[in-house]
C-alpha cells in the first residue's frame, strides 16, 4: 500500500449526532419527523443526496439547494457551540499514518462533508497538516457510493486506486472504495448504527485494531 485515506464524520470526529441534530430541526420546519432510523441510512452521503431522496419519499415542498444551503449555516453554528470531540484512537491513528509520510506514504481525507466543516474540524483538533489531500464530496456531482471522491483522490495523491487503503464507518463509503478498487477498513464508530461491510477486508470495532505495519511495513 501507498496511500492510506480517512473518511471523516464517524472516523476522525465523533459528529454523526451533531449533523443528526442538524438535519432533525431542518426537516421538523417541513412537517417531516425524523428518528435514527431514518438519518442512519444517509450516513456517509453528501446531503444533497439524502434530502433529495427525503423529500421524494415525503413529497416535501423544500428546495434541495435551498435546504442544503440552510443545514451548511446550522453546521457552522453548531460546530462553534457544539463540543468536537475525536473518536477514541483516531488521533493516534493518523499520527502514526503522518510519520509514515516520511517514506513516502501519502495521506488524506475524502469526506461527504463541505470543505468548511473539514477545515473546521481539522483546524479544532489540530491535525490540518498531517494530510497530502483533502476532498469534499459536497464539490462533486455524484456522492458515495460513487467511487469518484476515491478516484479524485488517488489521483491528487498520484497514487493507483489499488494501492489505496481506505478507513470508512459508512455502508456507501465502504462501497465507493471497493468500487474504486481500494482496499477498505470497514469501522464500527460509536453513532454509525449497523453498516454493510461485507465488501471490506477488515472490520474493527476500535481503531486501536489496525496494524499499519500488516499494510505499509515497519
Amino acid at each position: 500500500m501507498k496511500a492510506f485515506i480517512y473518511d471523516m464524520d464517524g472516523v476522525i470526529v465523533d459528529s454523526e449526532i451533531i449533523h443528526m441534530k442538524a438535519e432533525t430541526i431542518l426537516l421538523a420546519r417541513y412537517g417531516i419527523e425524523t428518528d435514527e432510523a431514518l438519518l442512519m441510512p444517509y450516513r456517509g452521503t453528501s446531503d444533497a443526496t439524502m434530502f433529495e431522496d427525503i423529500k421524494d419519499k415525503y413529497d416535501a415542498s423544500y428546495d434541495v439547494a435551498g435546504i442544503v444551503a440552510e443545514k451548511d449555516v446550522l453546521m457552522r453554528h453548531l460546530l462553534q457551540t457544539e463540543e468536537l470531540i475525536a473518536i477514541d484512537g483516531a488521533l493516534d491513528l493518523i499520527k502514526a499514518t503522518n510519520a509514515l509520510r516520511a517514506r513516502g506514504i501519502r495521506t488524506a481525507i475524502a469526506s461527504s462533508s463541505p470543505y468548511e466543516t473539514i477545515n473546521h474540524v481539522t483546524e479544532t483538533l489540530g491535525i490540518a497538516d498531517k494530510f497530502d489531500a483533502i476532498v469534499s464530496g459536497a464539490e462533486l456531482p455524484m456522492s458515495k457510493p460513487d467511487p469518484t471522491i476515491y478516484l479524485q483522490t488517488a489521483e491528487l495523491l498520484g497514487v493507483a486506486p489499488a494501492d489505496c487503503l481506505v478507513l470508512e464507518d459508512a455502508a456507501v463509503g465502504a462501497q465507493a472504495a471497493v468500487r474504486a478498487g481500494m482496499t477498505c477498513i470497514g469501522f464500527c464508530s460509536p453513532h454509525s448504527g449497523v453498516q454493510d461491510f461485507s465488501g471490506c477486508a477488515r472490520i474493527v470495532h476500535n481503531l486501536s485494531e489496525i496494524d499499519l505495519n500488516s499494510y505499509f511495513g515497519e
